[in-house]
């Protein structure tokens, strides 16, 4: 055996005997967002709770192939929103902010899998002190910066950690196009841009990732309007667009950027004359590099005031 095998054997042997394999993925979740993204909330007050859980036992390398690590990843995030849209106007848009406290169960940038950790706790807090909605004839068009504020626990070991540990800037680009004149056929798209600082504890930077995702649905209209259903597909493509940095960046994950797609369905309910609405949608990933693949499933419940 030649002394690069051997090195090649050594590298393995850690690899697969590590207890907590790090990933370091954005603040950003794919699939927050699908059908309907590009509509601004009510004007008023609006209350949103978003479950996520994202189940995964593979780690794909840098071409794709699945890493020999042996892990059972169960991330549940529970995302609480308040948004107020005001009756403010600028540049023709209509104002609005919003806030996010998320309740989580390890930190959703993955910075340990493989090792049964389940700190449970409130994470990192999502403020949007800006975003902007135009109503158009044929779309609704929305703009959003926000930023991360890493409020979670932090916890030396990592065994009872629920920030990403730095703060974190996103801009959001969104619009639904209204595909005929009734409204009903809608296609709708979302693009998260994030741009992070340097973690508080460690010497690593997060490379900075853009999420794209888009859906196309179709409402039935039942009981004279009151009820619209909804149905649809959608999906993600992850990219990230700058290489981790520092003396901490996982050794696995070093030198090398993650993208990883989606697509599965979604069903929808809404309720227009209570103000209020329900929705769950499925992802299953593929095509993922340098990052875990596996399952995006979104459960979420709306109310406006």
């Amino acid at each position: 055996m030649n002394h690069k095998a051997l090195i090649r054997c050594i590298m393995l042997l850690l690899i697969v005997s590590l207890p907590a394999i790090g990933q370091e993925r954005g603040q950003y979740i794919p699939g927050t967002g699908g059908l309907n993204s590009g509509i601004q909330t009510p004007e008023g007050i609006t209350y949103a709770n978003l479950l996520i859980w994202y189940p995964s036992t593979k780690f794909k390398d840098r071409n794709g192939n699945t890493a020999p690590i042996n892990f059972d990843l169960d991330l549940l995030a529970d995302f609480n929103l308040l948004a107020y849209t005001t009756k403010a106007k600028f540049l023709g848009a209509t104002y609005g902010m919003a806030v996010m406290v998320p309740i989580v169960n390890t930190p959703v940038s993955l910075p340990r899998i493989g090792a049964n950790i389940s700190p449970t706790g409130i994470g990192d807090l999502y403020v949007e002190p800006i975003n902007l909605g135009w109503k158009l004839k044929k779309a609704d068009v929305k703009v959003a910066y926000g930023f991360v504020a890493p409020t979670g626990k932090f916890d030396e070991t990592g065994t009872d950690t629920t920030t990403t540990d730095y703060w974190g800037h996103q801009f959001t680009v969104a619009s639904t196009i209204y595909l005929d004149k009734s409204k009903l056929t809608q296609f709708s798209f979302n693009t998260n841009w994030e741009f992070h600082q340097k973690k508080r504890h460690e010497d690593l930077k997060v490379g900075n990732n853009m999420t794209l995702e888009a859906g196309l649905g179709k409402i039935f209209v039942k009981n004279q309007g009151k009820q619209l259903i909804q149905f649809g597909v959608v999906g993600y493509a992850e990219f990230q667009l700058t290489n981790d940095k520092g003396t901490a960046v996982p050794l696995l994950t070093a030198n090398n950027k993650d993208r990883v797609f989606a697509i599965g369905p979604e069903f929808g309910v809404i309720l227009p004359t209570k103000k209020f609405n329900f929705l769950a949608r499925v992802l299953p990933e593929f095509g993922a590099r340098n990052r875990t693949q596996g399952v995006t499933v979104v459960f979420a419940i709306g109310k406006s005031f």
